[in-house]
């Protein structure tokens, strides 16, 4: 994993400097190393995570093909997990290779089978592929945007980043707010980003996931979609005893998939039951067979078990967990969270997540820092599973006949994008790459197929799930009813250390002339509350809500106007 700049100009040949420039804007995705290629006016940058051949033969922009072997430049971002038996059907159609990366399997894919390669990858990725031969300019995004990829068109040229804030680096970039994006976010900051192509920065657009986007050599641009789940969704078995081996034998492939790496893995455990689904299924994939072909190139380190502890708190899990990663053989590590360090870090995780999102993230942003202090690299996690299982308590709630339609729309267009983005950015700060098993595309169609009481019944989230892991975790952890939420200690920060920062936000112009909310009650509630260090407990939904239009402002001071930006390497 790592991130990914690039430049195609129209008019004039790419600059050197500028584009060197952008690509360091995006060390912290990639301080293993870097590389750029230009070719008239186009221009590809790349900063290098090494996870899959560490040698210099991993390096990009990479090339492929042709007769000197420089037709195809590609800068890539994320994992094709299946590339070792994508590598083996190329090399039977005469493909050679020069390396043991899956950078190089894409490129010969994209060569041998074009656009239609990405329906072959199993994975998550943002890549860009320059056709030197055509000068057409080809970016993709994995099927359910998991990794990310922005665009911007201005003077007759096309810039693309895996994050909004490289395009900062850009000489004639100027810094704006998104008016209609941020009325929206303003009020529900997770409705928007699985449906909009726009973004919170005036003029910079997402590639949706499941899509690719073509730029032609005569400056034609053109967005194709080539994934929907919907098209995709398998037979699944009647009985519920064979759905759930179904989804068991999927699940264990998929962690399989996600254990190929060159480097140490290890993963975040919090004792629910996704999170310890995922220990259990790598402690249980890394022991059966270990020398067989299908476990090639598994990562030999994979038992650190990262937890995060809140230590006198109701969201504190650690006897979960602990008792979780004593069951699966993982090397528990404890991490204390530290909420009067922690409350400093609330700019940096805005300058981060980079969109407006409904939580402080500072407890994810700060156990992936402690992730990469401590030498791990890669980290298998149980995203997704809340969205696509239906782990949430409301679900309950739906009527039985509605529950797969409106699982489909929270996993694709309304939480799933906005928390994809919240792990991408939070690891991605400090060098760390998320595997998510839950993501797995053939994970993802079984589970739609699947009828809703085998998702949502027996008065079980999650049912098919806690059923498959039948044997593999300790029953009251399989059992267990209770969700805590990965939250901040936001109304202790309120009423303390965050409080002059607060001050700082409703002083500020955006705020008191605001278009996108009313000034007035807003103000009158945080000053009386701020002020008397009134914030409770109860008074919890009414500070996320508060915390939307906080969230924008505190946007425009670290985005638009520069103040108290953090560096570019977090």
């Amino acid at each position: 994993m790592c991130g990914i700049v690039g430049i195609y100009d129209l008019r004039v040949p790419c600059d050197p400097d500028v584009l060197d420039r952008f690509t360091d804007s995006l060390i912290h995705r990639g301080p293993d190393g870097r590389g750029t290629h230009i070719d008239g006016g186009l221009g590809l940058g790349h900063r290098r995570l090494a996870i899959l051949d560490l040698s210099p033969a991993g390096a990009n922009p990479m090339s492929y093909g042709g007769a000197d072997g420089k037709r195809y430049w590609i800068t890539y971002n994320g994992e094709v997990y299946n590339f070792l038996e994508l590598r083996a059907e190329l090399e039977t159609k005469g493909h050679r290779f020069r390396s043991q990366t899956d950078t190089e399997v894409v490129l010969a894919a994209y060569a041998e089978w074009g656009p239609s390669c990405l329906a072959r990858f199993n994975g998550m990725w943002a890549f860009a592929i320059w056709d030197s031969e055509t000068r057409n300019l080809f970016l993709a995004r994995d099927r359910f945007g998991v990794k990310p990829l922005y665009f911007q068109t201005a003077h007759g040229r096309v810039s693309f980043a895996s994050e909004i804030k490289a395009f900062l680096a850009l000489p004639d970039f100027k810094a704006a707010i998104n008016p209609r994006i941020a009325g929206i976010v303003a009020h529900d900051s997770q409705s928007y980003e699985g449906t909009e192509l726009e973004t919170v920065m005036a003029g910079v657009r997402r590639v949706p996931g499941g899509h690719y986007m073509t730029v032609a050599a005569n400056g034609d641009m053109k967005l194709e979609r080539w994934w929907d789940t919907a098209l995709h969704l398998p037979q699944v078995p009647a009985r519920y005893e064979d759905q759930v081996d179904g989804f068991r034998e999927l699940f264990l492939d998929a962690v399989r998939l996600r254990l190929r790496s060159d480097v140490p893995v290890g993963t975040c455990l919090s004792g629910g039951v996704d999170s310890s689904s995922v220990a259990a299924a790598m402690a249980r994939v890394a022991r059966s067979n270990p020398g067989s072909p299908e476990h090639a190139r598994a990562a030999g380190d994979w038992r650190r078990a990262f937890i995060a502890s809140f230590p006198g708190t109701l969201i504190d899990e650690t006897v979960h967990a602990t008792e979780v990663a004593a069951h699966v053989g993982a090397q528990p590590h404890l991490w204390v969270f530290d909420p009067k360090e922690a409350v400093h870090h609330i700019a940096d995780t805005v300058w981060s997540m980079e969109e407006i999102y409904s939580g402080i993230a500072v407890p994810v942003w700060a156990l992936y820092r402690e992730l990469r202090r401590q030498g791990v690299v890669v980290s298998l996690d149980g995203h997704g599973s809340d969205e696509l299982l239906g782990g949430y308590s409301w679900y309950l709630d739906w009527p039985v006949n509605q529950v797969n339609q409106r699982l489909s729309h929270e996993f694709h267009a309304r939480l799933l994008p906005a928390i994809l983005r919240n792990y991408d950015r939070c690891a991605m700060a400090h060098g760390i790459e998320v595997r998510m098993p839950f993501m797995d595309w053939r994970l993802v169609s079984y589970a739609m197929a699947l009828p809703p009481t085998s998702k949502i019944g027996a008065g079980y989230t999650k049912r098919v799930l806690r059923d498959a892991m039948k044997g593999f975790l300790p029953e009251g952890i399989r059992l267990r009813r209770q969700k805590i939420g990965f939250n901040s200690p936001m109304i202790e920060w309120f009423n303390g250390d965050f409080a002059p920062t607060i001050r700082k936000i409703i002083a500020h112009p955006l705020w008191r002339e605001s278009p996108y909310w009313d000034p007035k009650p807003f103000t009158d509630i945080v000053v009386a509350k701020t002020e008397g260090k009134s914030w409770t407990a109860d008074d919890f939904g009414l500070a996320t809500r508060m915390w939307n239009p906080m969230n924008i402002v505190l946007w425009h001071m670290l985005f638009v106007e520069g103040e108290g930006r953090p560096g570019s390497n977090q």
